[in-house]
C-alpha cells in the first residue's frame, strides 16, 4: 500500500476521506499534491479535539505550493468517530508511525496543533529517522496542577449534562476573553464555537472525555525531538501558557519558538496569514525573522520568560468572602471572610484568618463575592500556603466573564498591577494581615 496524492480544489476537503486499518484500528486520511512537489517530504497534519479537515483548508491550499499534504485523523481525534479509550498518547504515535511505514512513507514532517502536538511530538522523539520537520503549537512539557484541575471541571459538566455551561467554559478557555481588543475575535466566531461545543452528540462528547483522559494521563513530555522543530502559540495563549510552550523549545536541541502578536490559543484562527506564513517559511528553510506578526525568541529568552500570562490587579477595597453551599440540602456550608492580595482574570490569590479551615474539603466548591461589587463567581483552589489559598476561577459563563473583566477596567474598585518579585517571578505584595 501507498499513498496516492490527489489534486486539491475546493471541494477537497468535504469528500469523504480515505480509510486504512491497522488491525481494528481505523485511519482516515487525505493526501494531496501539485505535480511539481509530489517528490518531496510531505507534511501530515494531524486533526485535534475540535478540528475536522475543513479547518485546515487555508493551511492546505498554501502549504501545498512547498511541499504535499496529508490530513490525517487518528481515532478518536478530528472527525474520526471510532471510539478508542484504551489508546494512550504514545500508542496514537506508534499506530501513526505504523500506518506511514505501511503507506510507504520513509520520512514524514508532522504538523500537530493543540492536543495533536502531544502525538506529533511523540512520534518525532520514538522515529527520528523517519522526521525530516516537526511543527506544533500549544504543547506541554509537564500539565500544571492547575490545568489538570480545569480539565477535570469539563468533565465533571460535561458528565452532568450541562452543555451549555460546557460550551461556554471551552470557548472562554481556548479564547482569552481579556484579550479581545488584541486578538480581534468577533462575537460570532465565538458563538459558533460555542454552538459546536453546546451541540455535541454522544459520540463526541465520548471522544472529548477520551482525549480528555488522554491528557490527564500525562505526567510529562516522553522526551525531546532532535529534528528541525517549530514550535510556537499565541502571545496571549491562556490554555498552554507561552511559558510552556518556550519550555519544550528550549529543550528540544534544533527547536526554535515564536510567539504570534495577537494571538492566543487558537492563533491558527485569529491570524490565520501569520500562522500559514510561519508554517510554510520553516519548512521551506525561509528566515523566520522577516515575517510580519511574528517574534523569533532566543533560548535564553525561552528559559526566563516569564511564568504569569496576564496581569494581577490589587483590589482598593481587599475585603471579601468565600462561600459554599451544602450538596445535600443546598444550604451554606462556608462562609468565610477573606482578603484578597491580587486578582486577575484567569485567578486569585487570597488570605484568610482560619488556620482550621479544611481547604482540601472544599477546593471546588468555593465561590468568591468581593466586598461592595455584585460579582460571584466560582473558583477551584490548586495551591494552599500557610493561610493563603491560590485560586483559579471556574469560567462556565460569558455574562460573568465580561463582569469580571469590567471590574478589573474599573480603576473605582482595582489599582496598578501588583508589583512582581523579579528574583522569583511571583507577585510580591506585602501580606494584608501583617
Amino acid at each position: 500500500m501507498s499513498v496516492v496524492y490527489e489534486a486539491y480544489n475546493r471541494s477537497s476537503l468535504k469528500q469523504e476521506p480515505h480509510t486504512d486499518f491497522i488491525g481494528k484500528w481505523r485511519v482516515e486520511y487525505l493526501a494531496f499534491s501539485a505535480p511539481e512537489n509530489a517528490h518531496k517530504v510531505p507534511l501530515i497534519v494531524l486533526g485535534g479535539a475540535f478540528q475536522n479537515f475543513n479547518s485546515y483548508k487555508y493551511c492546505v491550499e498554501q502549504i501545498l505550493e512547498a511541499v504535499p499534504v496529508i490530513l490525517v485523523d487518528l481515532p478518536s481525534l478530528g472527525n474520526n468517530a471510532q471510539l478508542a479509550p484504551e489508546l494512550g498518547m504514545e500508542d496514537l504515535a506508534d499506530l501513526l508511525f505504523q500506518w506511514t511505514q505501511r503507506a510507504g512513507l520513509e520520512k514524514v514532517s508532522l504538523m500537530g496543533l493543540s492536543l495533536g502536538s502531544v502525538v506529533a511530538s511523540t512520534y518525532a522523539y520514538k522515529r527520528p529517522q523517519a522526521m525530516h520537520k516537526l511543527i506544533v503549537t500549544g504543547i506541554l512539557v509537564r500539565p500544571r496542577k492547575s490545568w489538570r484541575m480545569l480539565l477535570e471541571e469539563s468533565l465533571k459538566v460535561l458528565d452532568e449534562g450541562r452543555l451549555d455551561e460546557f460550551g461556554q467554559a471551552v470557548v472562554l478557555y481556548l479564547v482569552n476573553h481579556a484579550r479581545l481588543k488584541e486578538t480581534e475575535i468577533t462575537d460570532i466566531t465565538r458563538k459558533l464555537f460555542h454552538r459546536q461545543m453546546r451541540g455535541f452528540h454522544e459520540n463526541e462528547q465520548q471522544r472529548y472525555r477520551i482525549n480528555a483522559r488522554r491528557l490527564l494521563e500525562v505526567e510529562s513530555i516522553l522526551g525531546y525531538p532532535d529534528c528541525d522543530t517549530l514550535v510556537s502559540t499565541g502571545e496571549f495563549d491562556s490554555f498552554t501558557l507561552p511559558f510552556e510552550n518556550a519550555q519544550f523549545a528550549a529543550r528540544c536541541p534544533n527547536a526554535v519558538f515564536t510567539l504570534i502578536k495577537g494571538a492566543d490559543h487558537v492563533a491558527q484562527l485569529e491570524k490565520r496569514d501569520e500562522s500559514v506564513a510561519m508554517f510554510r517559511t520553516f519548512l521551506e528553510d525561509g528566515d523566520l525573522h522577516a515575517l510580519k506578526g511574528v517574534e523569533v525568541l532566543t533560548k535564553h529568552q525561552c528559559e526566563t520568560m516569564e511564568r504569569r500570562g496576564e496581569p494581577r490587579y490589587v483590589p482598593l477595597n481587599p475585603n471579601s468572602r468565600v462561600i459554599s453551599f451544602s450538596q445535600v440540602d443546598g444550604s451554606i456550608a462556608v462562609d468565610m471572610k477573606v482578603k484578597i492580595r491580587d486578582m486577575g482574570f484567569f485567578g486569585c490569590v487570597l488570605e484568610y484568618e482560619h488556620t482550621d479551615f479544611p481547604l482540601e474539603k472544599h477546593a471546588r466548591d468555593l465561590i468568591l463575592c468581593p466586598e461592595g461589587t455584585a460579582l460571584r463567581i466560582e473558583m477551584l483552589v490548586f495551591e494552599q500556603h500557610d493561610n493563603t489559598m491560590r485560586c483559579l476561577f471556574k469560567h462556565g459563563s460569558f455574562e460573568i466573564a465580561e463582569e469580571l473583566k469590567s471590574l478589573l477596567e474599573d480603576k473605582l474598585f482595582f489599582r496598578r498591577p501588583a508589583e512582581k518579585d523579579v528574583a522569583g517571578g511571583e507577585q510580591k505584595v506585602r501580606s494584608i494581615f501583617r
